[in-house]
C-alpha cells in the first residue's frame, strides 16, 4: 500500500478515536466534535505516515 493509503486509514482511525475521547471526556456538540475530530484526523494521518516509513520501501 502507498503512503497515501496509510495516511487515509490513519486519519479515519484518528477521527473515530478523537470522537471517542470527546465522549469519554463528557463533551458533546458541534464545536468540541470539530476540534476533537480534526485533531484526531491530523494525529492519525501523521501516525499512518510514520508507520509506512517504518515499514520500509515497498
Amino acid at each position: 500500500m502507498s503512503r497515501e493509503h496509510f495516511r487515509m486509514i490513519g486519519a479515519i482511525v484518528g477521527l473515530a478515536l478523537g470522537l471517542g475521547a470527546m465522549f469519554l471526556a463528557g463533551m458533546s456538540g458541534v464545536v468540541p466534535g470539530a476540534a476533537f475530530g480534526a485533531g484526531g484526523c491530523v494525529l492519525g494521518g501523521i501516525a499512518g505516515e510514520q508507520l509506512h516509513d517504518r515499514k520500509g520501501p515497498s
